[in-house]
């Protein structure tokens, strides 16, 4: 099994990924935890943007809306990293890994 591992961390195409896919999801984090502090501190600091009615006669405002959208945009980038990760980052882990089972077997074939 550490022949296995030796491959894999040996593997250039193996670290590509991983930076690719370290990237992807600091990407997506930052773009949550942005939205999310950017609601945080409109409360925090300006409510009255937020207390807004949506339109006259109503109780609902513009703070609901927003609220709901940020959790509509977590779902939607989880919705999204999930798919990259199905049709990107698994076949290629996969690749790796056969690469590395090859080599494992071309040094030793009496390996299971």
């Amino acid at each position: 099994m550490e022949e296995l591992y030796r491959h894999i961390i040996a593997n250039p195409e193996f670290h590509a990924l991983r930076k690719r896919r370290s990237r992807f999801s600091w990407m997506l984090l930052s773009i949550v935890l942005g939205s999310y502090y950017t609601f945080i501190f409109v409360v925090a600091l300006k409510p009255s943007a937020l207390a807004i009615p949506l339109h006259s006669g109503t109780v609902i405002t513009w703070g609901i809306p927003v609220g709901l959208s940020i959790i509509l945009l977590c779902l939607a980038l989880t919705a999204f990293f999930v798919s990259r990760a199905n049709n990107t980052f698994d076949p290629a882990t996969r690749s790796i890994i056969d690469a590395a089972e090859r080599a494992c077997l071309e040094t030793d074939p009496n390996v299971d």
